[in-house]
């Protein structure tokens, strides 16, 4: 029984999605809908599709990207603040970051040198924001947007965030050249927060990789207005939602400043969930909230590890 009073349910799997889908209001848009563009060939021998997104009345465009070649290939869904720092393109947000730092953060453009395809998809409260918003804090730069959204959804942000995910797995599970059962899911900061929802509240997903998400709520600024703004669970913490990804494996990653031995207690909590290995991982490498070239290569090959071990009949889209 929980302090509530209600039924221990989150020790089944698919009712504990359901409880984390119902408290964040993760549920996508029944009028959502997603539409992907031409294709076109880059300089970098790529072939990029612009994907637009439309859920609770924004449209944004996310962007597939992929090796040359019609082959099948596995697939990772890449969220973050906006598609132009996944691939290391210079933007308003960034304007003031060294070249060696949007290359670092260049996570789909990685992941496509690698043999990935990847769907990078924007984060709604940095898409919408008015340019002339300060930068000086979080506060200013997405308080607005908060305020916005807290007008027109009764959904917490992080839970609309996930709506635009879920419609964003939609659109790549039906791609012909995406191998469907090998879908996987990155992030890095706020990346990995929604990467490792993702995860957990989407059995599509077959492997996740969260770098310094901040597991625990104790240990980021979940409460903040564009993620939970308040709505904090008072009966569970993140090693409830982190057990969901089970049996599927997941790898957490952390520098020791959100995530590190500081917060293991959690993973070791979660952990019990699974079966046997493969399964739940942990890279700790105690350098900071960053990560060094070493570590996102790490991430990288464990991706793609898993994503290969997946041994499922591949399924197309339906006509």
């Amino acid at each position: 029984m929980n302090p509530d009073g209600a039924t221990d349910e989150h020790h089944e799997p698919e009712q504990g999605r359901n409880w984390w889908r119902r408290w964040l209001g993760a549920v996508r848009d029944p009028d959502g809908s997603w539409e992907i563009g031409s294709a076109r060939r880059t300089a970098e021998g790529t072939v990029r599709c612009p994907v637009d997104l439309t859920s609770y009345g924004t449209t944004m465009r996310a962007e597939l990207v992929r090796p040359a070649g019609e082959d099948v290939r596995p697939a990772v869904v890449v969220p973050f603040y906006e598609v132009a720092t996944l691939f290391g393109e210079p933007c308003a947000r960034t304007a003031g970051q060294s070249v060696a730092r949007r290359r670092s953060q260049a996570y789909a453009r990685h992941l496509v040198a690698r043999g990935f395809a990847v769907l990078a998809v924007p984060w709604w409260f940095e898409y919408v924001l008015d340019p002339a918003t300060g930068t000086a804090s979080l506060s200013e730069r997405y308080g607005p947007s908060a305020a916005s959204h807290a007008d027109s959804l009764a959904i917490t942000g992080l839970g609309r965030s996930l709506a635009d995910l879920f419609l964003a797995v939609d659109a790549l599970a039906c791609v012909p050249w995406v191998a469907p059962r090998r879908i996987g899911a990155f992030g890095h900061s706020l990346g990995g927060k929604l990467a490792l929802h993702l995860t957990a509240l989407d059995t599509r997903i077959a492997a996740g990789v969260a770098h310094e998400p901040g597991l625990g709520l104790a240990y980021s600024n979940w409460a903040d207005p564009w993620y939970l703004d308040g709505a904090v669970p008072p009966d569970r913490d993140h090693d409830d939602l982190l057990a969901l990804v089970a049996p599927r494996p997941f790898l957490l990653a952390g520098g020791g400043a959100s995530d590190g031995w500081h917060n293991h207690r959690l993973v070791e909590r979660a952990a019990r969930r699974w079966p046997g290995p493969p399964g739940l991982e942990t890279l700790y490498h105690n350098t900071g909230h960053a990560h060094p070239d070493h570590v996102l290569d790490a991430c990288y090959a464990w991706l793609r590890g898993r994503l290969a071990a997946v041994d499922t009949p591949e399924e197309t889209c339906p006509p």
